[in-house]
Formats: structure tokens, sequence, C-alpha cells
């Protein structure tokens, strides 16, 4: 039973790590989203820049600024599929342990109410035979 609980309470502390681990993955990911909504408004901004006129040196500085976004656009997306795809694992591997964890948990309630069932049995008995020998008397 020692044994049992000893692993119910490491499953449960694997999951936890799990669990840290899934979130942060998800964290990382809203963060990178922010990101690129930010770098997004900077293209936007440039690009109506642009388009209400203005001096010509305005409108190369605006081009070159959208140049020089579009490949860091390009990056975070790229690490953002590899965190969505780090986070569908982790979330796989949380799933995976929470159901090891649950039944680890669910064995070891089922063995500890088998034992008190047995208990109240045995208690059962020993009553029973020392009504019995009392009858007897």
């Amino acid at each position: 039973m020692k044994q049992l609980l000893k692993l119910c309470q490491q499953e449960e502390k694997k999951l936890g790590q799990l669990g840290l681990q899934r979130n942060n993955a998800q964290n990382r990911i809203k963060g990178i989203e922010q990101q690129k909504q930010q770098l997004s408004q900077m293209v936007t901004d440039y690009t109506q820049l642009s388009v209400s006129g203005g001096m010509a040196m305005m409108l190369q500085n605006s081009a070159q600024m959208i140049q020089a976004i579009a490949p860091m656009q390009k990056q975070l997306h790229r690490q953002q599929l590899l965190l969505q795809q780090e986070h569908q694992r982790m979330d796989n591997l949380w799933r995976r342990q929470l159901g090891r964890q649950q039944a680890i948990q669910w064995l070891y309630q089922d063995r500890q109410q088998e034992l008190q069932y047995q208990q109240q049995r045995q208690e059962q008995k020993q009553l029973d035979d020392l009504a019995g020998r009392y009858a007897t008397s």
C-alpha cells in the first residue's frame, strides 16, 4: 500500500511538472502572437504613411522598414509553428500522464476500500465469535 501511495504521489508530481511545461509553451505562443500583431501594426502604419503621400525620403524609409520587418514576421511565424507543435506534444504527454495518474489513484483508493472491507469483516467475525462463546457459556 505504501508503495502504491508513493507511486501515486510521484505520478501527481510528474503531472504537475508537465502541466507547468504545457502552460509555459502556451504563454510563449501568446507572446509570439503579440509580437506578430505588433509587427503587422507597424507594417500597416508604414503602408498608410506611404499611401497618404509624403516626401520621397519618407516613402523610401517606409519601404525599407517594411522590407526589414518581413523577415522578422517569417521568423516569428516559424517559431510559432514550432512552439505550437511543442505545445501539442506537451499536451499529449500531459493527457497520457493524467490518465496514468488517475488510474493509479483509482487503484489506490480501490485497494484502500478493499482493505477497510476486510478489516470490517475481520472485526465482525471476531464479534460473532465472542457472541457465540458467551451464548454457549
